[in-house]
């Protein structure tokens, strides 16, 4: 993987080739988003910063985003994919895998970040040449709210990671 931020977790992950159409790739986008902002405002929620009464209401904002988006998910139940050692970069994505997809594919991973909301997070990307067991994938033309939210996720788990190390 790159140089950049990244962190290391087990998480359920599955891929299929696919390339979504423009509209599809939108509304996947979207609730890439939207559940990526309320992961990071709920696990956020202990952390003390300046503005305590505007994070409370951003939390109490992005749980009701997230309520009416399970509502519009209940319908939908699917069961968890393996767990795999994941490493998740705002840029790349790398997984162990026995038998990763061709370089160069268009792919959709599906993971679920967060054990407290075990719900899927769809990402397009396009594979990479496998290393070391490792399959990797590119994540590309992410709009600007998804990478940002993709960051927040990946520092709080890189944050988290050196602290439990740190004992």
């Amino acid at each position: 993987m790159n140089d950049g931020l990244l962190c290391e977790c087990p998480m359920p992950l599955v891929w299929r080739e696919a390339a979504p159409d423009d509209d599809a790739r939108q509304a996947m986008t979207r609730e890439a988003v939207l559940l990526l902002t309320a992961i990071n405002q709920i696990e956020g929620g202990h952390e003390i910063e300046a503005g305590a009464e505007n994070r409370r209401l951003d939390r109490l904002e992005a749980k009701l985003d997230l309520a009416l988006y399970l509502l519009a998910r209940a319908l939908e139940p699917a069961a968890a994919a393996p767990s795999r050692r994941v490493r998740l970069g705002a840029e790349e994505v790398a997984w162990e895998d026995p038998a990763p997809a061709a370089e160069g594919a268009s792919l959709v991973l599906e993971l679920r970040p967060s054990e407290a909301l075990p719900l899927t997070l769809k990402l397009p990307a396009v594979a990479l040449a496998p290393m070391a067991g490792m399959a990797r994938a590119r994540l590309a033309g992410l709009p600007e709210a998804l990478n940002d939210a993709l960051v927040q996720f990946v520092f709080r788990r890189h944050r988290q990671a050196i602290r439990a190390r740190a004992g």
